[in-house]
């Protein structure tokens, strides 16, 4: 598990990691212009038109939340289906789902709301909730999600720290990576789960001097740098999880993320 410090290194080459990424990868060939839309110019536009009062439904586009979905998978695992799927849903079906979302009073209220669209999993909606709420908000990258499963076996949904993308592991992964925020001092969630997947991508495409530099004695470092889990949540972290209420986990299976 990377240290605080390692993780530092790792945000710092973000940029290097994205275009590791777009070179690895045709899928992901547009990430490094994908990316600077999604945190720049998109998410401007987006708080603008909250700031203006728009109505919920006029927050985002039709368009957008098909780049939202490129961007994703530019991100991680390509599934081209996702694609063709996700621009089927109508502008109403849209509309109808930010106007639940901005109704919605509970974490989980506001993510199942988003995964009414055709082809939103929990995986894609916590793209838009970080979206929205980048400081609170951790979008569930494969790679953030290896990391916290392997802080805390299970935690992320399955047995021994498998990876699953349901509506339970993404309240499991959310308190966990809000956790961290706390305990290392992050400015936000977002920046840890850049970090994270910086991380990830640079060990698995990096070269040698690069994996050297951002690694360095990795076992020591586990055992003398990583920080120990707080048995008991900051109120910081109490705070932004107590408005999500017990609610039953929906039975029906997803196939999308």
């Amino acid at each position: 598990m990377p240290s605080k410090e390692q993780l530092d290194l790792a945000l710092a080459r973000y940029p290097a990691a994205l275009a590791l990424r777009a070179a690895a990868s045709k899928s992901s060939t547009d990430i490094v212009a994908l990316d600077r839309w999604y945190r720049g110019e998109l998410r401007t536009a987006v708080h603008d038109r909250i700031e203006r009062d728009d109505e919920p439904e006029q927050r985002l586009t039709l368009d957008e939340l098909k780049r939202v979905m490129d961007w994703k998978l530019a991100r991680g695992k390509f599934r081209p289906r996702l694609q063709a799927m996700i621009a089927s849903n109508p502008p109403s079906t849209l509309a109808s789902a930010l106007s639940r979302h901005s109704s919605a009073t509970s974490p989980r209220a506001r993510l199942e709301a988003l995964c009414t669209l055709k082809a939103v999993g929990p995986a894609t909606a916590s793209a838009l909730l970080a979206l929205f709420k980048p400081a609170q908000e951790p979008f569930m990258s494969d790679e953030a999600m290896e990391f916290v499963n392997s802080r805390s076996a299970g935690a992320g949904g399955g047995a021994g720290g498998k990876k699953e993308y349901t509506v339970k592991a993404w309240e499991a992964y959310r308190a966990d990576m809000l956790q961290r925020k706390d305990d290392e001092r992050w400015e936000s969630v977002e920046e840890l789960e850049m970090a994270l997947w910086s991380w990830g991508v640079l060990c698995k495409y990096g070269g040698e001097e690069e994996k050297e530099g951002l690694l360095g004695d990795v076992k020591k470092g586990a055992q003398e740098d990583a920080p120990r889990r707080s048995k008991k949540r900051s109120s910081k972290t109490v705070a932004a999880l107590e408005d999500t209420p017990s609610l039953p986990t929906a039975t029906k299976k997803r196939k999308s993320r």
